[in-house]
């Protein structure tokens, strides 16, 4: 019986993975309809062939929702429990990630990092150094908002001109910006740092905060490569030209808001400190940050409920894909299927292997992200993982770091992920350029992260 359930397990999320890759649906039909046909099959074979799955869960995997029943059933009540615990494990991470799309939504719309950004160009100077320096400092901004492909329409239309007159080449913008939205995508609002909160059933603002020093330490690394390209450049003869740069600051948009500038830069930096500290639940700082950006810029109903309908689409299919995984979680995790998989690969795998699951995960994730998109590799993967190094005595929160880190660094150069294709389009650097100057850069900051991670005591490997 044991086998059998691992098998469910292993073959649902293969499906899964499987329609993630090759785009046959979206994340949250392939989330619902494998979990679901898989759990209800389940039900229905230990209803009527009493094959004893709710038994073996009590008995072998203590699943404290059989402890009280004399003969367990893995009926159809014991699934709506599931269910149900699986949803409420990610409302808190859905609620956090649709009031920070508002949030910095509508700062974006006020203007706010557009004026930093224009700040920034109006005083840098006219050197290579100076400029690849200043893709980084542009991006961490432009990417507050977790959103990739609005930072890269954010930055690229706004440097790429400059690289191109200075001489420098288009494929060291994309460098840079890749490192450099990857470290930032560490926060807790961003795609990976959700989905591993999720996945472990932590707050993903837990999480961030044991990834500060090293998000730290990888924004220098991001400088540090901006130094070594801009050498490069130079080397090759960019930098000869003196232009002025003035002319190429973001323009204002409709909605700007330039007389509430710095009350809206106080909102953003206490928030931001808020969630540093961690003393209140990072969703409802995003609630709070809303309301507030919302009354100082917007106080016009009609204008407001515009904003809001314009931003809320991204929210929703992020929320609808979360909620959508807490299905997955309540049928294979809290029900203890995911303990019986990992229970199987024990007994299959000598123990030397094992404990170098969590080294060969950190070592492998750049490579991986060429194959597997961001749904297919927390939702398929992490499980896996997080139940066999769970069973060694791994902290779970050791592997979502180590997980979260490498894969972050990865994002911005994997084909699977749009907005690194939306990046390409608007640079003029194809994917195979890309991928082919950039994937040794990438893969060195995310080592870099990952042994500063564990020489912090952040991170185990064993």
């Amino acid at each position: 019986m044991e086998f059998f359930l691992a098998f469910v397990g292993f073959g649902s999320l293969i499906l899964i993975v499987y329609l993630l890759l090759t785009e046959k649906t979206n994340p949250a039909v392939a989330f619902i309809i494998v979990s679901g046909c898989s759990a209800i099959g389940l039900a229905l074979l230990d209803i009527n062939l009493q094959l004893g799955i709710g038994g073996l869960l009590k008995d072998k995997f203590e699943i404290a929702y059989f402890a009280k029943i004399e003969n367990p059933v893995f009926d159809f009540k014991a699934l709506s429990f599931f269910i149900k615990q699986g949803i409420s494990s990610v409302s808190s991470t859905a609620v956090l990630f649709i009031f920070a799309i508002l949030f910095f939504g509508l700062l974006n719309e006020a203007g706010v990092f557009n004026k930093i950004i224009n700040h920034l160009l109006k005083f840098s100077k006219n050197n290579v150094y100076g400029i690849c320096f200043l893709t980084v400092l542009i991006s961490v901004i432009a990417h507050l908002d977790g959103s990739g492909a609005s930072s890269f329409l954010i930055v690229i239309p706004a440097m790429l001109p400059i690289y191109e007159k200075l001489g420098m080449r288009k494929t060291t913008l994309m460098t840079i910006m890749a490192i450099s939205l990857g470290v930032m995508n560490l926060l807790p609002w961003g795609g990976p740092t959700l989905r591993a909160a999720t996945i472990i059933g932590a707050e993903a603002n837990d999480i961030w905060y044991n990834l500060i020093p090293i998000q730290a330490i990888g924004l220098l690394c991001a400088f540090g490569v901006a130094f070594i390209l801009a050498r490069r450049e130079i080397a090759l003869g960019a930098g000869k030209i003196e232009i002025s740069i003035s002319h190429h600051e973001l323009e204002k948009g409709e909605y700007t808001r330039d007389k509430s500038f710095f009350l809206n830069l106080i909102v953003l930096l206490g928030i931001l400190v808020l969630l540093i500290v961690n003393v209140l639940p990072s969703y409802f700082l995003f609630m709070l940050g809303f309301c507030l950006i919302l009354f100082i810029n917007y106080p016009k109903l009609e204008i407001a409920q515009k904003l809001i309908d314009k931003y809320s689409k991204s929210a929703i299919m992020m929320a609808t894909t979360l909620f959508a995984a807490g299905i997955l979680i309540g049928v294979f995790d809290k029900s203890g299927i995911m303990k019986v998989m990992a229970s199987v690969i024990l007994e299959i795998l000598p123990h030397w292997a094992l404990v170098l699951i969590p080294l060969i995960v950190g070592l492998s994730a750049v490579p991986m992200a060429l194959i597997f998109c961001t749904d297919s590799y927390f939702f398929g993967i992490m499980p896996i993982v997080v139940g066999i190094t769970q069973s060694l005595g791994i902290d779970p929160m050791s592997i979502a770091i180590i997980m979260v880190v490498a894969r972050n660094c990865a994002t911005f150069i994997s084909p699977v992920v749009p907005a690194t294709l939306l990046g390409c389009g608007l640079s003029g650097v194809s994917i195979k350029e890309h991928i082919s100057k950039s994937f040794f850069w990438v893969w060195g900051v995310s080592l870099i992260c990952l042994s500063c991670g564990a020489s912090l005591g952040i991170i185990h490997f064993f």
